[in-house]
């Protein structure tokens, strides 16, 4: 829909007037299937390419392929060349059957979208390197996208890398929105002392990874 100028441009003027810009931030999966790298695809004899994403980077999933990479010999995996992500920077195919497990919640594919492995040092750092790249064009913040199947453990941390990307000081007008929404797993996520909880559970987690009482202030339940 335009250049990062333009997009720029545009949050500019929304500031000006007074009226601030949030990013729809979507850090719990990547796309789903792509196509595969194979000379042949596994539903005709044609090869059908990789996709690409909106930015015109192209992917290469799973879902599509057949047999063993013929570079490699590995099974087949998620590559995300622009990002970088390979094959490492994602959880294993699950499902997501359940919506009162912490591990499912955190561990499934939501829709079989491409699960993120934000228990790595690395995913949680391009996360934290993008949500400061978002900040940089002049957002006040986010709404992170299906923020409840990422454990509030990881969210801590890779709010406490962000935070370290800024030099330890989170802006005054920051807020992020995280999509947490509670319905008959309304005890898993608020009400039981468990880890999974994002109340008291996610604000001690914050707290253990760096963040102040302000900074946990500026993270909102959507």
């Amino acid at each position: 829909m335009g250049n990062p100028e333009s997009l720029r441009n545009m949050i500019n003027t929304c500031r000006q007037n007074g009226v601030r810009v949030y990013a729809d931030a979507v850090v719990n999966h990547m796309a789903g299937n792509g196509n595969d790298m194979f000379p042949t695809h596994c539903s005709g004899g044609t090869y059908w390419g990789n996709k690409n994403s909106s930015g015109g980077s192209p992917f290469w999933s799973q879902g599509f392929a057949y047999q063993n990479w013929s570079l490699t010999g590995n099974r087949p995996g998620m590559e995300f060349p622009s990002v970088p992500y390979g094959p490492n920077d994602f959880h294993c195919a699950r499902s997501l059957n359940s919506w009162t497990d912490g591990f499912i919640l955190n561990y499934g594919w939501l829709v079989n979208l491409a699960d993120l492995n934000t228990e790595t040092d690395y995913v949680r750092q391009r996360i934290a390197d993008y949500f400061t790249a978002l900040l940089s064009m002049g957002f006040s913040g986010f709404r992170i996208d299906a923020a409840k199947h990422i454990s509030p453990a990881n969210l801590a941390a890779i709010f406490a890398k962000f935070k370290a990307n800024l030099g330890g000081n989170i802006p005054d007008d920051f807020i992020t929105y995280l999509e947490v929404i509670i319905g008959g797993e309304k005890d898993l996520l608020m009400c039981q002392n468990n880890p999974y909880n994002y109340g008291s559970s996610f604000a001690n987690a914050m707290k253990s990874a760096g963040l102040s009482d302000s900074d946990i202030g500026k993270v909102k339940i959507w």
